[in-house]
Parts: structure tokens; sequence; C-alpha cells
């Protein structure tokens, strides 16, 4: 049954996703911005009403999440979730000439608009909505290297399910808009005080126990030498905001 699982995992973690035009793929896009000096307060209720008008149906949905750490903290991220390839055929110009009227001039885009396949076997827990709080890592790996990171992503995956029940992860792979040797984790929590609970055992020892003797230890080394030399992972935790 394990050898079963890690081909079809191996199958997963080594085919990229550079096409949108797969049917049984599920997307996701992203946008970053940063309120405008003094217009903190103004941007985020133009922002609120759109999300409220555009942003709460199925197909539409915009979760916001506001950074907290790294150089740009205080920014927003916002991400348009569960998309299909025909979503991205459908008519916003609505929509965006309303963001264009009445939220931007309250602030300044970082970046533009990012593409994202969701990367469904590295999904943990089976929450419809993220929680509070997310910590998202990101995975930079060189040419050729993503079989490494992602085993050791989709290992990782199945430890934390076993110490945590209720935990929450999502990961996704670049389709459009940066490079694309890349992996991005979203792991969350509603609590940073929230306990798991007594373990009897370590994070090395029930890895060990799942997936083999040393592989732990094998599978952090490969995926270490995978990543590029230079900011190879960087992490930033980011705060929902409810609208």
């Amino acid at each position: 049954m394990k050898t079963r699982i890690f081909m079809l995992v191996a199958l997963f973690v080594t085919t990229m996703g550079f096409s949108q035009r797969n049917p049984n793929n599920t997307y996701m896009s992203t946008f970053t911005y940063k309120a405008k000096a003094g217009m903190v307060d103004k941007f985020e209720k133009a922002a609120e009403k759109k999300t409220k008008m555009f942003n709460k149906e199925e197909g539409s949905i915009i979760f916001t999440y506001r950074i907290l750490t790294g150089n740009n903290s205080g920014a927003y991220e916002r991400y348009l979730v569960r998309q299909s390839n025909k979503s991205y055929d459908m008519d916003r110009s609505e929509e965006l000439e309303y963001w264009e009227k009445n939220v931007a001039p309250y602030a300044d885009p970082i970046g533009g608009q990012a593409r994202w396949m969701y990367e469904e076997w590295a999904s943990i827990g089976d929450q419809t909505e993220p929680p509070k709080y997310l910590h998202k890592t990101i995975m930079f790996y060189k040419p050729g290297m993503r079989g490494h990171v992602a085993r050791s992503i989709y290992r990782s995956g199945k430890v934390l399910e076993k110490r945590n029940p209720n935990a929450f992860r999502r990961v996704f792979s670049p389709v459009s808009g940066g490079g694309l040797n890349v992996l991005v984790v979203f792991s969350g929590f509603d609590e940073f005080g929230a306990e798991w609970g007594d373990m009897e055992t370590t994070w090395e020892e029930d890895y060990n126990e799942m997936f083999g003797w040393e592989q732990y230890s094998n599978d952090q080394k490969m995926r270490d030498k995978s990543l590029r030399e230079w900011n190879g992972i960087s992490r930033t935790t980011i705060e929902k905001v409810d609208w």
C-alpha cells in the first residue's frame, strides 16, 4: 500500500503545472497592495466594501491577509481562491472598474497578479476557510530538484497530521507571474499559544517510524541541497482581515 502511495506522490511531485488548461486543476490568483501614506483606514474601508460587493460568492471569493513580518510588513495580500481554468475566461470588467475608481486611489500594488496551481497531494485538513494566521513558507529550489523538496513537504505533512489532527496546510506552485522553481506552503492556526497536547514521541521519531530508519535526516539533507544557496527558503506570518 505504501509503495502505491509513494508512486502516486512521485507522479504528482515531478509534474510541473506550467499550463492553466487542465480542467482538473484548481488555481489561485494573488495580489499584493501597500496602503498609501496616511490612507490605511480609507484603503481598508474601500477594499472591504468592494470585497463584500464582488467577492463573497463561490468562484469569486477573496480572502485578505495583512503581512505581519518581513520587508512588506503592513501590506495586504489578497487571495482569489478555488479557480478553475474557465474562471480566467470570466468577464470581471465591472469588478476591475470598481476597484480602479474606488480602491486603487488609496493603495499601490506591489508587483502584479500571480497565478498558482493548488498542489492537492500536499493538502492537510478539510477546512473550507483558512484560519486567522498563516505561516507562509517559500521554497526556491534548483532546476530539476523539485522532487526532493516535494518529498520532504509530503512526508512532513503526514507527520503533522498524526501529531495535530486539526492542522491546516495548503501548498501551491506558480503558473504565471514569477519564477517557476518555487513551492509555497501555507500552514495555519488561530492562536499562537494553541497547544497540540502531550506527545510521547518526537517529530523525528514519528517521521522515521512512518518512512524508515534515518529518513528524517536524509530527507532534510536532500531538501537543503535542493534549495538554492542564497535565500533558498523564507517565511512570513500573515493575519486574516475579517471582511
